[in-house]
């Protein structure tokens, strides 16, 4: 386990509030971060919409004739992608609607799409929680490529994150976080389980998020209001606690400072070792 003391991080900005300390945002869900223009994309649900800030808190972009998103995420072209109940909406760099995928069981009216992520190869995984499934796209046609998981394995399905070759799916109900290969194969569950070390387990975790330069995983523990630390095989390493309350949804920048979305604003954290 590492040094609770390694990582501290501290507030340098929160995002969201405009005028007069009101806030601008209710409810946000998911997040992203677009290392090529600095931007954040927020699903700001309350209000239905997607939003755009800069780091120092400046309003680049209100997208609001989509409807309310839950999962969001940025492709190494800068595409965006949208994801809600039902289907997932790809946009251009310059945030254009050019395709709408992941419409398989719309007139089943079996899907509730929720966490959206990509991998290296901007391949799409998208948590189904209805059918409790990671389903993956291809990102060129956007046909369905593979799924995996069911209810014997996922109480919930909440986030993702792709990492190192593996794709780690928080499940708020079971308390845990799953990790799987790309391609579909279950490899453990963590979290859910106490030591000396780590005596809380999670509770309802939501959002993931992975240190592009050491692979760790960063877990909002909602309920715990705390961010917990795991290494890339679920070990546990750290608790983060000051600042955080009710944690949804997590991002990293390209400095490896640290967006955590609450009830009502984005907090930015510096990270210092």
């Amino acid at each position: 386990m590492a040094n609770t003391s390694e990582m501290q991080l501290k507030v340098i900005n929160s995002l969201g509030s405009l005028e007069f300390g009101k806030s601008f945002l209710n409810q946000p869900r998911g997040i992203a971060y677009r290392p090529s223009d600095s931007l954040l994309f927020i699903a700001d649900s309350k209000n239905k919409r997607v939003v755009a800030f800069t780091e120092d808190n400046k309003l680049a972009k209100i997208i609001s004739h989509y409807g309310t998103k839950n999962g969001l995420a940025v492709m190494s072209n800068n595409q965006v992608l949208m994801s809600d109940e039902l289907e997932v909406l790809i946009l251009s760099s310059d945030l254009r609607l050019t395709r709408t995928i992941a419409c398989d069981d719309i007139q089943a009216g079996s899907t509730n799409y929720q966490g959206i992520c990509v991998d290296e190869h901007d391949s799409i995984y998208v948590c189904d929680q209805a059918n409790r499934q990671v389903k993956v796209y291809d990102p060129r046609c956007g046909t369905i490529i593979r799924f995996f998981g069911d209810k014997n394995i996922f109480s919930s399905l909440a986030y993702c994150t792709a990492a190192n070759g593996y794709v780690y799916i928080t499940d708020p109900q079971g308390s845990c976080v799953h990790k799987f290969t790309l391609e579909g194969t279950f490899v453990k569950r963590f979290g859910s389980e106490t030591s000396s070390a780590f005596p809380q387990a999670l509770s309802s975790p939501r959002g993931i998020t992975a240190f592009p330069d050491t692979n760790h995983l960063l877990v909002a523990d909602s309920h715990n209001d705390r961010l917990v630390l795991f290494d890339d095989n679920g070990e546990f390493q750290q608790l983060i606690t000051s600042g955080i309350e009710y944690p949804e949804s997590l991002a990293v920048n390209k400095k490896g400072d640290i967006f955590v979305a609450m009830t009502d604003r984005i907090d930015i954290f510096s990270r210092h070792n």
